[in-house]
């Protein structure tokens, strides 16, 4: 690191202690209140609950979550502010709405959810085909998209199932060969197994067009401000629950309430680059923190409805302010990393 990245990095300290005394002295007061349990769980669990009966044997973890997954983080200001800040480079990677050029290929996204994602792009003029292997997830991305008036027709997404974790996948998903991009947003690629990032990276590698941008926002393997909440109310295990020996954490949780428990994989940036790199066909162009003294995704619902705007606009100010520098990049509830296709 040079010195003007030192200089840089020390006079944005006093940024994160500020927001480090916040996170402390609020937290437990205002933020988490109600519960020691995830407030995702807690403030969903009688809505699912009431649910379980009906659910068929068919039914995925990500499924049910699929009920609940708009209000508990898409529509939340959390959630709103976190989004916000993975669309600026989705948009300047992917969007052609400055000019309405004519889109030579689709973008790909992986796990789309409920569709957030793949409508703004359309709104920028961004043909996407977004897959997700949760037909609960695919089946309100539909409903979205056709109660969404103002995406443009030509331009309105695609929604297809596809299952990374499936060895026999195809994601040319025929009769499209090649994509000018792809990305997948706030931890779809955290559900595959470090053996099926690395297929993904080399299938990616051959359908991505040379100069094309592949954007990743990832679970990573340590959060400031989950830490730091966890460690306040004297739940260590929880506290370090991303850190283990193993080059790449497994975790064993609920996503939905009443549900099978998934396994979780928290990795970290120089693993996924690393990866991607191993192909030969990647280069990494950008790295930054999505979260970093935002409350983390898990529980944007119940810190949005606890926390005052003035201090969430506050928190995001410093989230962009920091994010994006060493080592603040490694700190986030995610972090975004963005490749270019060689």
């Amino acid at each position: 690191m040079n010195d003007e990245s030192l200089q840089s990095t020390a006079a944005m300290m006093p940024i994160v202690a500020a927001a480090a005394l916040l996170i402390l002295r609020i937290g437990k007061r205002c933020v988490f209140h109600s519960s020691s349990t995830d407030p995702v769980a807690s403030s969903s669990k009688s809505k699912s609950a009431s649910r379980t009966n009906n659910a068929t044997s068919t039914e995925t973890p990500f499924d049910k979550l699929a009920d609940v997954y708009d209000s508990s983080f898409c529509d939340t200001t959390v959630g709103r502010l976190l989004r916000r800040q993975t669309w600026e480079h989705f948009d300047e990677a992917f969007a052609t709405s400055n000019f309405k050029s004519t889109q030579t290929a689709p973008i790909l996204e992986i796990g789309c959810g409920t569709g957030d994602d793949a409508l703004h792009l359309a709104s920028k003029y961004v043909y996407v085909l977004a897959t997700d292997y949760s037909q609960g997830m695919l089946r309100k991305a539909r409903q979205k998209c056709y109660l969404n008036a103002t995406v443009p027709r030509e331009c309105q997404p695609t929604f297809k199932k596809l299952d990374l974790r499936d060895s026999h996948y195809d994601v040319s998903l025929e009769p499209i060969h090649k994509f000018a991009g792809a990305y997948c947003n706030f931890g779809g690629l955290n559900n595959l197994s470090p053996e099926d990032i690395g297929h993904l990276a080399h299938e990616l590698s051959e359908l991505i067009h040379p100069g094309g941008k592949v954007v990743l926002v990832v679970m990573g393997r340590f959060c400031l401000f989950e830490t730091l909440y966890y460690l306040l109310t004297s739940n260590f295990k929880r506290a370090f629950r991303r850190l283990k020996r193993a080059r790449n954490a497994e975790s064993v949780a609920r996503v939905a309430p009443n549900t099978k428990k998934q396994t979780i994989y928290f990795y970290s940036p120089y693993f996924i680059e690393k990866t991607f790199a191993d192909t030969s066909q990647f280069q990494v162009i950008r790295k930054r923190a999505i979260g970093l003294t935002l409350p983390p995704s898990l529980w944007s619902r119940s810190s949005s409805k606890n926390m005052h705007p003035s201090l969430l606009s506050f928190l995001s100010w410093s989230d962009s302010m920091l994010s994006g520098h060493w080592p603040f990049f490694y700190l986030g509830d995610h972090f975004l990393i963005e490749f270019e296709h060689l």
